[in-house]
């Protein structure tokens, strides 16, 4: 009795765990464009949402930019350089809910001008590929057999 007790607890766990609703498990790929003149365009990895990080280069620098929890890779994004009079920035905008999201300021040299450029950005996804629910189920249900063969077998047998 006590062995077909677990045996049901796990399967209703394994079936518990199947009929769970998928997280998201994609991954986008930033990319930028540039409008007008820009003296580069910032490339990055691969991000996820929400709230990701993005590790951009650009002008020969590395940075990260945190996106807002509240920014969707769906939202309309634009980047822009910023000046002040001895530093430069790099922002990323979202245009649906206004956020600015501002990275590192980077000092000028004496001499040096800063860089410039603004354009868009867009996220596409990049799915992951994931194990369908019907294989993890049977892939659970033939584990659950070969445990209780092999813990028979393991049990002395009463003469």
């Amino acid at each position: 009795m006590r062995k077909s007790f677990w045996i049901i607890a796990l399967l209703a766990l394994l079936l518990a765990a199947t009929g769970a609703p998928s997280a998201r498990a994609d991954s986008f790929d930033a990319s930028f464009t540039c409008t007008g003149s820009c003296v580069s365009v910032p490339t990055d990895p691969f991000v996820s949402f929400p709230s990701p990080t993005i590790p951009v280069f650009f002008f020969s620098q590395s940075f990260s930019i945190t996106l807002n929890l509240l920014d969707a890779p769906t939202d309309t994004f634009t980047w822009q350089v910023g000046t002040t009079s001895s530093s430069w920035y790099f922002e990323i905008n979202d245009v649906n809910t206004g956020a600015q999201n501002v990275g590192p300021s980077f000092s000028l040299a004496p001499g040096n001008s800063a860089p410039w450029g603004s354009g868009g950005v867009n996220f596409d996804c990049v799915t992951v590929p994931e194990p369908n629910s019907i294989a993890l189920l049977l892939l659970g249900v033939a584990t659950v057999f070969v445990l209780r063969r092999r813990m028979r077998l393991a049990l002395p047998q009463a003469n």
